[in-house]
């Protein structure tokens, strides 16, 4: 029944028809394609040394990652399925009786977005270690999107009013941060690196 509820409150169609909205739409699907060209580039680099580290699956998998995520957020950036799930949040708390003491949770359910998000971070910088030289600002993007989404998600009142802040709302400077950085990062990837790509040596 909430589920029922909230699409009646959400439309299948264009969530964002301003020049703004477009514009970021269109940041979206540049960083899908940057980070396309870096994987390939990973890919036709594998076993080679680039950026003072040897290529391999990792980097070749992150990029994709990174293409896949832009592609994703920019399609829901004019669908505004967050707007949906919002709406089945709100009638399940109606349901539950819980919508009047929502604050605690919306709150709880911000900080854990957080820490996920670092966690995230904190484990591909781990991970991919020996690239985070030309890597960490794709890294940072993610973080700075994944708390857009999380703040966009919760839709707390407070913190609504304060995305809305500013001659360039804190919302839509979030996005264009976050994916700015990571085309940015997929950009220089792929740009120095085909100058000072080297085979490795034979062991004797």
């Amino acid at each position: 029944m909430s589920w029922l509820l909230a699409a009646k409150e959400w439309e299948f169609g264009i969530g964002d028809p301003t020049v703004l909205g477009w514009t970021i739409t269109a940041a979206y699907a540049i960083a899908s394609w940057l980070a396309l060209r870096a994987a390939a580039a990973a890919s036709g680099w594998r076993g080679h040394q680039v950026h003072g580290a040897r290529i391999g699956e990792g980097i070749l998998r992150f990029w994709l990652f990174i293409a896949l995520v832009m592609l994703v957020l920019g399609v829901n950036k004019q669908l505004d399925l967050q707007r949906l799930l919002t709406e089945t949040a709100r009638e399940i708390a109606r349901d539950g009786g819980w919508y009047r003491g929502r604050k605690p949770i919306q709150y709880a359910v911000l900080g854990a977005a957080f820490l996920a998000s670092a966690a995230a971070a904190g484990w591909m910088l781990w991970a991919l270690r020996r690239h985070v030289g030309s890597i960490w600002p794709a890294i940072a993007g993610l973080v700075v999107l994944a708390a857009y989404v999380a703040m966009r998600g919760t839709s707390h009142h407070d913190v609504d009013v304060a995305m809305r802040s500013g001659p360039v709302p804190l919302r839509d400077s979030m996005e264009l941060a976050g994916v700015g950085a990571i085309a940015w990062a997929a950009w220089r990837f792929v740009r120095p690196a085909a100058r000072s790509t080297t085979r490795p040596t034979a062991r004797s």
